[in-house]
C-alpha cells in the first residue's frame, strides 16, 4: 500500500502512535532512539508489575525498524540529518528547542530537503503564544475544552480516564502527513503539517467545545441545566448520574429519552419492565413521546421521574452487563455496556473480526491491538513485526537507507 514510503520516527512517547499508524500501512517507518533508548519504553502500562516491558511501546513501536544513535554527537546527528534526506515524511514529538539545537526542526531540514514532509506532534502547535508552554495530558484536555463540562452537576471537572490527548494529536498528524505526501505529487514540494493536541480535542470531542465559534454562546453542556432546561433524559445536559446505571458486574449507559424523537425507546423499556413485573402500571402507562409537555404542565413531577429511575435502577442492578445488552437488542433500547478492558480484551467482536495482532515478546506470544482499518482491494493494514528493541535495525537500516543514496547519486 504505502511501502514506497520512507518515514523518519523521530517521535517519544507523546507522538509514537503517528509512525504506527503510518507503518501499519506498509510505510517503511524507522524510528530513531538515544543510545539510552526511547522514553516511552518505559511508558506505562509496563509487564510483571513493572518488571516487564512496556506495554504502551510494544504497541505503538510495532512495525517500525528501530536505531540507536548518540544524537549529542555531531557523528549521530549528520546520520539522522542523512536519513532525513532520505525520508519522505519526517514526524517528531521532541521540544521544539531540542530539536533547533540539533539542527532538527522543520526550518533546517526543509530547507536542505524541500521534498521533505515534516509533521510536528505538539500540545499547543509549532507556534503562537502558548508554543512554549508547560504540558501535559491534563494541561492538554484542561486547555481543550473538553474538561469543564466533565462534571457531575456542581462538582469539579473530572480527568480524562486515560491520558490520550496526543494519541488523538498523533492519529492527525498521520492523516496530515498523508495528505501533504499526496499534494507533494502534484506540487513537488514537501509541507509542515503542525498538530496540536489541544486543537486535536476539538475534532476528538465531536467540536462541542468549538460552539461559541458557530455563534452558540451557551452550549448545553455548558453548566449543568437551569431548571426545566433539560428534560430530554438523554441530552449532553443531563447528568451523568441519571445515564449511567449500576448492574450486577459493572455499569451500563441507558438513557430515558423523552420527546417525539426518542422518547419511543423509552416507551420500549418500560414495556420490558412491565413484562417483568418490575414498574407499576401508572409508571409504564406513560407515553414518554409526549412527557415533557405533561412536565411542563405539572401532571408529572420530580418524584414522579424518581419513582421511574428508581424501578429502572432496581431492576439493572439483578442483571449482568451481558444480560441488560441482550435485552437492549431485543427490545431496541438506547442502552451500552460500560466496557472495562478485561470485556474488550474478551470481545467475541473483536475476535471475530481479527482485530487482535499476535507478536512474539520475549519468547512469549502477545496479543497487542492490531490495524484500525480494513480495506477492499490487495494489501489489508496489518502488524508484519513487533516493537525493535534497542538498536536492533541500526546496521540493516544504514545500508537500506543510505547506502541507496550512494547508488542513486
Amino acid at each position: 500500500m504505502l511501502e514506497h514510503i520512507r518515514v523518519l520516527d523521530l517521535t517519544d512517547e507523546r507522538g509514537l502512535l503517528c509512525g504506527r499508524l503510518l507503518a501499519d500501512v506498509g510505510a517503511d517507518v524507522v524510528q530513531v532512539e538515544p543510545l539510552d533508548g526511547s522514553t516511552a519504553r518505559s511508558a506505562p502500562p509496563t509487564a510483571r508489575g513493572g518488571a516487564g516491558p512496556s506495554m504502551f511501546w510494544e504497541t505503538f513501536a510495532a512495525n517500525k525498524r528501530g536505531v540507536a544513535l548518540d544524537l549529542d554527537s555531531e557523528e549521530g546527528l549528520a546520520t539522522v540529518r542523512e536519513l532525513a534526506r532520505r525520508a519522505d515524511i519526517v514526524v517528531t514529538s521532541l521540544p521544539a528547542s531540542w530539536l533547533r539545537r540539533r539542527g532538527l526542526d522543520p526550518d533546517t531540514l526543509r530547507a536542505a530537503h524541500p521534498h521533505l514532509v515534516y509533521a510536528v506532534i505538539s500540545a499547543f502547535g509549532w507556534s503562537g503564544p502558548k508554543a512554549d508552554y508547560a504540558d501535559c495530558d491534563l494541561v492538554v484536555w484542561a486547555a481543550g475544552g473538553p474538561l469543564d463540562p466533565h462534571r457531575d452537576e456542581e462538582r469539579p471537572p473530572l480527568r480524562i480516564s486515560v491520558p490520550q490527548a496526543f494519541l488523538h494529536a498523533s492519529a492527525d498528524a498521520a492523516a496530515g502527513a498523508l495528505i501533504a505526501v499526496l499534494a507533494r505529487a502534484t506540487t513537488a514540494r514537501g509541507q509542515v503539517v503542525d498538530v496540536s493536541a489541544q486543537a486535536s480535542l476539538g475534532t476528538a470531542t465531536l467540536a462541542r467545545v468549538l460552539a461559541h465559534a458557530v455563534g452558540d454562546a451557551r452550549p448545553e453542556w455548558h453548566r449543568q441545566p437551569a431548571a426545566g432546561g433539560d428534560q430530554s433524559g438523554s441530552g449532553a445536559a443531563t447528568p451523568n448520574r441519571l445515564k449511567k446505571w449500576r448492574c450486577r458486574d459493572g455499569m451500563v449507559e441507558l438513557h430515558l429519552s423523552m420527546g417525539p424523537a426518542s422518547g419511543e425507546f423509552t416507551n420500549r423499556l418500560f414495556a420490558w419492565l412491565r413484562a417483568e413485573g418490575a414498574v407499576g402500571e401508572r409508571v409504564a402507562a406513560w407515553d414518554w413521546k409526549t412527557l415533557p409537555q405533561r412536565i411542563t404542565d405539572g401532571e408529572i413531577t420530580d418524584a414522579d421521574l424518581d419513582e421511574a429511575r428508581a424501578a429502572v435502577r432496581a431492576h439493572l442492578a439483578t442483571l449482568t452487563k451481558s444480560q441488560v445488552l441482550e435485552a437492549a437488542m431485543k427490545h431496541r433500547l438506547l442502552c451500552m455496556a460500560i466496557f472495562d478492558m478485561g470485556d474488550i480484551a474478551d470481545s467475541p467482536h473483536l475476535d471475530e473480526r481479527g482485530y487482535w495482532a499476535r507478536v512474539d515478546i520475549d519468547g512469549a506470544e502477545v496479543r497487542i491491538p492490531g490495524a484500525i482499518a480494513r480495506v477492499s482491494g490487495d494489501g489489508q493494514p496489518g502488524v508484519r513485526r513487533r516493537a525493535p528493541r534497542l538498536g536492533e535495525h541500526t546496521a540493516e537500516v544504514l545500508t537500506d537507507w543510505l547506502a541507496a543514496t550512494e547508488v542513486e547519486t
